[in-house]
């Protein structure tokens, strides 16, 4: 073989390794296998939480708001602020997040939007139940 003759039949060789890697590795990660483990943790913004809720503080009767704490996936403890319905003026969506923590117990999954305060609470400006 002249050495022309073998850096075409190389490169030839070369492209159907590389069309054969590209194929295994693109059925390797389209979930063919069927020993793969279910979705993971729900991706999660900085001013999200979501978790089971584990410990409630009613400050209603007092004209306060709701501490909530939800442990997340990974255990970690979270207070979620949700307002007083006291505070001027009463807003609906402030009346939907009680209705959630009404209908709420201990051990039930939630999801909470809003902003962080300066201890690292989050102060929900929604909130809702998660499907366990």
């Amino acid at each position: 073989m002249t050495p022309r003759r073998l850096v075409s039949t190389f490169a030839a060789g070369g492209a159907h390794l590389v069309v054969a890697v590209a194929a295994v590795t693109l059925l390797g990660t389209t979930g063919c296998s069927s020993d793969r483990p279910g979705p993971g943790p729900e991706p999660v913004a900085a001013n999200e939480v979501i978790g089971t809720l584990v410990a409630v503080k009613d400050d209603r009767p007092a004209d306060g708001g709701i501490d909530l704490t939800l442990e997340t996936a990974s255990g970690t403890r979270e207070l979620v602020r949700v307002p007083s319905i006291f505070m001027p003026p009463p807003r609906d969506s402030v009346q939907a997040m009680h209705d959630v923590v009404d209908a709420s117990k201990v051990g039930d999954r939630l999801r909470a939007r809003g902003a962080r305060d300066e201890t690292g609470a989050l102060r929900a400006q929604i909130l809702e139940p998660m499907p366990r």
